[in-house]
């Protein structure tokens, strides 16, 4: 009779790669569903915000966003040209599918890992350049700062991009530029969400 030995370690190597093999379209398809959901979520945030719903008003909008201090109006300050759709870049931005790639992983070990792609602060700068200021961006100056409150009046001027709001040569008023928490916040949000629902 011949005695047979297994190596247990080489047997539970090769279990656990046929296991990740057939669980991983299963994991898969549980991420998509997660990121999908949480996607979904994070739009609506983005719609709800007041600084998306403030700059969609144009410029004879209010600043619900209280950044200005309730004076005026975003889409005015910022310098935004008349007609223009500041939004529409940044939501198709965040409407795009969400990249999700599968992670290498040992096969000793029963796990599978994805990467989960979310929109970098390089492309949301890119889809939100300043109207007036080359190479920055107003999201970014959202939550930043943008100077020049104390010049700002809200008035209608043909000399005016928007056709409202221009720059006084002298200080008009007091205050400064309140910064907000705007996409970085709502993306931070996604990412928890994420992470909550896929443990």
């Amino acid at each position: 009779m011949a005695k047979i030995s297994i190596n247990r370690s080489k047997l539970d190597k090769l279990a656990n790669k046929t296991i990740n093999k057939m669980v991983e379209p299963v994991a898969r398809k549980m991420v998509e569903k997660v990121v999908e959901e949480s996607q979904q979520k994070m739009l609506k945030e983005f719609e709800s915000h007041p600084v998306t719903k403030e700059i969609e008003m144009g410029p004879e909008g209010y600043n619900v966003s209280g950044t200005l201090g309730g004076y005026g109006n975003l889409y005015s300050y910022i310098g935004f040209e008349e007609g223009m759709d500041p939004i529409a870049p940044v939501r198709h931005l965040l409407s795009k599918a969400i990249k999700i790639k599968r992670l290498p992983t040992s096969s000793r070990k029963l796990m599978i890992n994805f990467l989960v792609e979310l929109p970098s602060k390089e492309e949301i700068a890119q889809k939100s350049p300043m109207p007036w200021q080359n190479g920055r961006s107003w999201i970014i100056g959202i939550e930043q700062g943008i100077s020049g409150l104390n010049n700002y009046l809200n008035k209608e001027s043909f000399s005016s991009r928007s056709g409202y709001g221009v720059q006084a040569k002298k200080a008009v008023r007091s205050g400064s530029f309140s910064n907000t928490k705007y996409l970085s916040m709502i993306l931070r949000g996604l990412e928890k969400n994420i992470r909550s629902l896929t443990k």
